[in-house]
């Protein structure tokens, strides 16, 4: 499986606070199947000033860690999984990854590699077959397109094509349809990240479909579609899924217990809705596609 967002770079926001922690989330998140993991702090939202260098330095330290240790699936806890979790592990590892993801791109971001300390918990931690691609949790604000022109917003997997795009908590601000807008015309498909999380989007759903209608892609949050945000907005994720207005499931994870990075749940409820093949692909086939930079061949949205 393939998770598109998750704050598992540490130090870097809300996310984990050391490498230690960083290494353990990327150990349930393999128990559970996945391969790939994108990660995504925040960026551009006033509180974290996370920048490209800052992200693709980081995520090369992950990885150097991550690659230190050749281990048997048996001691990752593989053996220990029910057999839904061991055919996910089978079926879904062969993950290509460009080689130019973890490339900086422009000379003036390359950085010399991190000397890190490497904790007792990565004897527990996976082999290298998990690979952690970088990205950002990029806030809306009135002005993208200047970053962007200056290349210093972070797209998924670092392949300048697609970019997780966060609303404000509490709404969307008026001139968002705008900047969305703006994006795709540049190039750029927005990724609305946990739309089922947004209070004016359970009001105003019509506004959300337009905005898929327009190119944008929807993201929902794996805990939403578990019940871990409530039984409303578990409602409003059920009810944008069976409208085909979300096309990814991602952990979002932020942590080793609040919210790790473990998709499988939320993979089976939502083939309750959708079935088990669309379920599927959402943490599959479309976010291959979009690591691929390519258009991931979603369904058409259901008005409401």
């Amino acid at each position: 499986m393939i998770d598109l967002h998750s704050h598992i770079l540490y130090g870097l926001d809300d996310g984990p606070a050391t490498l230690d922690e960083s290494l353990e989330m990327c150990r349930i998140g393999y128990r559970d199947g996945i391969r790939t993991i994108v990660a995504t702090p925040h960026m551009l939202n006033g509180v974290y000033q996370n920048n490209r260098a800052t992200i693709l330095s980081r995520t090369r330290e992950l990885n150097t860690a991550l690659s230190q240790f050749k281990m048997r699936n048996a001691e990752c806890g593989v053996e220990g999984l029910p057999s839904e979790a061991k055919n996910n592990l089978t079926h879904h590892s062969a993950v290509r990854i460009p080689d130019s993801a973890l490339q900086t791109r422009d000379s003036e971001l390359r950085t010399p590699n991190s000397e890190f300390r490497i904790p007792h918990s990565a004897f527990r931690t996976p082999h290298s077959e998990l690979k952690v691609l970088p990205g950002a949790d990029v806030h809306l604000g009135e002005d993208l397109l200047g970053p962007l022109r200056q290349k210093r917003l972070m797209t998924v997997g670092n392949g300048g094509r697609y970019l997780l795009i966060e609303f404000p908590s509490q709404g969307i601000p008026y001139m968002a349809e705008r900047i969305l807008f703006q994006l795709i015309a540049h190039g750029i498909i927005p990724i609305i990240t946990h739309p089922e999380r947004n209070p004016e989007i359970g009001r105003k759903p019509a506004r959300y479909y337009e905005m898929v209608r327009m190119g944008c892609l929807g993201q929902v949050t794996a805990m939403s579609l578990t019940g871990g945000f409530g039984p409303e907005v578990k409602r409003l994720a059920k009810k944008l899924l069976i409208h085909k207005l979300v096309h990814l499931i991602a952990s979002d994870a932020h942590s080793i217990e609040t919210r790790p990075p473990i998709l499988t749940p939320a993979v089976r409820a939502a083939s309750k809705w959708v079935g088990t093949e669309e379920a599927g692909r959402m943490v599959t086939e479309y976010p291959q596609a979009i690591l691929e930079g390519k258009k991931p061949n979603i369904p058409q949205p259901v008005p409401f």
